[in-house]
Parts: C-alpha cells; structure tokens; sequence
C-alpha cells in the first residue's frame, strides 16, 4: 500500500488513480472479447455461415489452443512484472492483442486463428498477472476494492459484449471493432506514469517522487518515499532461487497447494467447454423457443450481476461458504444438462425438455460467478508474503492454464467416445468432491489484515 493518510481525502484528488484502473478495465474488457469470441464463432464453423472450412478436430484445436497459450503466458507474466514492471508489462500485452486482431482479419485458413488464439491465451495469463499488481502498487486503500471490482467487471462485460457482437456481425469485423477498445488502454498507459514502486526499484527517485504525487496530491512524500524504499529494499534482495525457496517452506507449500487444488475444481467444473461451445451445447439440445446465440448472452449478463453480488458476499458470507455453495449450485446445473441429454437419447420430445439447457446455462454462470471464479484468486493475494506473491501468482496461473487446456480439449474427444450427458455428470461429481474439499479444507481469512494472516500461516 502506498498511500496511509490519516484522514479520507476527496475522491477528486485521485483521478489518475481512476484513469489507471479504467485502463486496466479496458485491457480486461479485450481480453473478455476474446474469450467471448469463441462461443458465436465456433458454433459458425459447423454450419454454412463458416468463415472457410474447418474440420471438427481443427475447430477443437481453435478452441484448445487458447488455453495452451496461458501456459508461456503465466512465465512471461512473471517476467515480464519481475523485470519491466507492471505497466510496460500490460503496454506489451495490448500490442500482442493488437496483432491478434490483426491475425483474425486476415484469417482465410484455420493456420490463422491457431496463432491469433494462441496469442490471447498468452495475453489472458500475463493480463491476470500484471493489473492487481499495478493496481496495488498505485491505489489508495479506501478505493483499491473499487478499482479491482470495476476491473475483473470488465472481463465479465467483454465476454457479454463477445457474446452479443458475435450473434450479429462477421468474424473480420468483430476484429476491427476490438482493434478500437485494444488501441485505447495502451495509449492510456503509455500516457500514464509508472509506477512509483518500479521507479524506485531502479534508482530513479526524483521520477518516483513525481508519480507519487501524480498519483495522490495530497500524500506525504517524504513518509512514501522511505516506505517504499524499505519495500523495494527488502524484495529485492530476495533471488529467484531464494523465492523458490521460500515457496517450498511448509506453510507455503501447503497453501500453493490448496489453492492449485481450488484451481483443478475451477477448470474442471465444466466452464471451458461451456464458456467455448454454449451456443453449440444449446443447438444440440434442440432448443427452438429462443435462438441459441440468445442463451449465451442471456446466462453471461446474469452473470455479471452475480459477480458484483460476489463483492459483498466474499466478505459477509467467507470464503469457505462461498466455495461449497458455489460446487453445489455448479454440481446441480451440471446434472441438469447432464439428464437433459440423457432424457432426449431416450427418444423424449424436445419441446418438453428445452426449458431444462437455458436455466442450466444460467444456473451455471451465476454460480460459477459466485465462487468458483474468484476465491482462488482471493486466496492467492491473502494467503503468501509480498517475496513470493508474484511467484506463486505466475504458478498458479501456470497449472490452471494446463488444466484449462485439458479440460477443454479432452472435451471434443469425450463426445466422440462416450454419451454427452455421462460428461456433464461427471462434472457434477467432481463439483460434490470440491463441496467435500472446500468445507474441510479451505482456509477462511475474512476479516483478517495480510499481518494477521501470515501469523495465522506461520503458527500452522
């Protein structure tokens, strides 16, 4: 934290703090438009609409490699933050969605789109990474909840926005209109300045001074500066090596486990080939009483309201709670789709069953919104010491994205070997392990300072 008034100062003072997180909110939202890319255009390759031909294996690897990009995306995230710092980080980042949209507009073979959807995989990670570490290093405490909030709100809107674009207009120019929104946040950061932290990490301490200022008038410099000096002091004389030996400390190793774990039930609870082929899941459940495009948009707007619900709840309700209500509702949307594709193998007429894939999709999103989505990562900014948050970040990052890659292109393959419904219930049972998991083994740190909680830590 960088800035510790004594007394709440004035919103209006601190309107490059806002400008800063309204950036990141639009790197966010990017990075939504791709992820809600997949969902209209995927489903477009397997009718006559298709942009130019695709087999089923390749549209699968369209879908798959995006999540193989997260993978190199975590290590350079790491990198990237550890040695440029956040905000050059994010200014790269936007210039590799700029050449992903770029990639689209010229796609006219699937060699295209395996690259541009490689490149935002890579983008998903490093942007993951750098914001809530920009946003740290430059907010004031009684606002930084708000900047992160409107941030991570940004992804869920790009996604919806994704969804809704994609229902209407051609791939190329759904590429060119995301040009405009990625164009935007790297010449808000460009213009911006760095971050104090970063500044004092390289001995530029009159630049320091400046942003700090910049940042919030009214700070004490002279209090800021020394406090920041001891910070950059203390991590920097910590190596690579000695932070990998932190890591491996007891109390460490056991809470990257957990939240690795927390990971594997986020990634396999079924958002990726729901999140990749809603639109697609909803047309093979012969849905006819609305359009299929209209599901996706109807189950992603929900939520979103749920995740703003999630930015009380977090903290009224705990972590722990959260997680177990969030599996269960998971495990039951997950048995709903499950049964429904079971009913209609059974020679069921669709039109009584088409009721039962819309409120599954919705229930889905609400409750993955409502748990699932955002207790790893709250868990991951409590649970480690500021040495080794970045690194555990980037390994987080790392095993989700394999198991984001796995879940979703075993998926393709799974349709092929056995009944859709019998994948869907397997969700479900891995949902009633997380339920298990999360009540008995989940940590709950609400109402904790990061002191408090790493006193906890170590006395365990």
């Amino acid at each position: 934290m960088i800035f510790r008034l004594t007394s709440p100062f004035p919103n209006d003072t601190l309107w490059l703090q806002w400008i800063g997180g309204f950036a990141a909110m639009i790197m966010m939202f990017v990075v939504g438009l791709t992820i809600g890319w997949a969902s209209p255009y995927l489903a477009q390759f397997s009718t006559e609409d298709s942009p130019f031909p695709a087999s089923v294996d390749e549209v699968s690897w369209i879908a798959s490699i995006f999540q193989l990009g997260r993978l190199p995306g975590a290590a350079l995230g790491f990198i990237g933050n550890q040695y440029l710092g956040s905000k050059t980080t994010m200014i790269g980042n936007g210039c590799g969605l700029m050449m992903s949209w770029i990639l689209v507009i010229a796609a006219n073979s699937v060699a295209w789109l395996y690259v541009a959807r490689f490149i935002c995989g890579v983008a998903i990670e490093v942007a993951s990474i750098s914001f809530p570490l920009y946003l740290g290093d430059i907010s004031s405490s009684n606002i930084r909840g708000a900047l992160i909030a409107m941030t991570l709100n940004g992804l869920s809107l790009g996604i919806l926005t994704g969804n809704i674009m994609g229902a209407y207009i051609s791939m190329r120019i759904f590429a060119c209109i995301s040009l405009v929104p990625t164009i935007s946040f790297v010449l808000i950061f460009i213009l911006i300045p760095q971050s104090p932290y970063y500044l004092t990490s390289k001995s530029k301490m009159q630049d320091a001074e400046k942003s700090i200022l910049k940042y919030n008038p009214k700070a004490n410099i002279s209090v800021e500066v020394e406090t920041i000096k001891q910070f950059v002091a203390t991590t920097s004389a910590v190596t690579f090596i000695d932070r990998l030996r932190e890591f491996n400390i007891p109390r460490n190793r056991k809470a990257g486990l957990t939240v690795i774990i927390l990971d594997l039930f986020a990634q396999f609870c079924g958002l990726n080939p729901i999140a990749t082929y809603m639109e697609t899941i909803v047309t093979r459940g012969m849905v006819t009483v609305v359009t299929p495009s209209i599901v996706p948009i109807l189950a992603n707007g929900l939520g979103i309201v749920a995740g703003l619900l999630m930015m009380y709840l977090a903290d009224a309700v705990g972590r722990r709670r959260m997680w177990v209500y969030s599996s269960c509702g998971v495990c039951l949307a997950m048995t709903a789709l499950g049964t429904h594709f079971y009913l209609l193998n059974d020679g069921l007429d669709p039109k009584h069953l088409q009721w039962i894939p819309i409120i599954s999709m919705i229930l889905f999103t609400i409750c993955f919104n409502m748990g699932l989505n955002c207790i790893p990562a709250i868990l991951l900014s409590e649970l480690f010491g500021a040495n080794i948050r970045t690194l555990a970040a980037s390994i987080s990052c790392a095993f989700a994205a394999v198991f984001a890659f796995t879940s979703v292109n075993s998926y393709q393959y799974l349709l092929e070997l056995i009944d859709e419904s019998y994948i869907y219930w397997m969700y479900a049972i891995l949902m009633v392990v997380s339920a298990i998991f999360g009540l008995f083994l989940v940590p709950e740190m609400k109402g904790k300072t990061l002191k408090e909680i790493q006193d906890f830590m170590t006395e365990k």
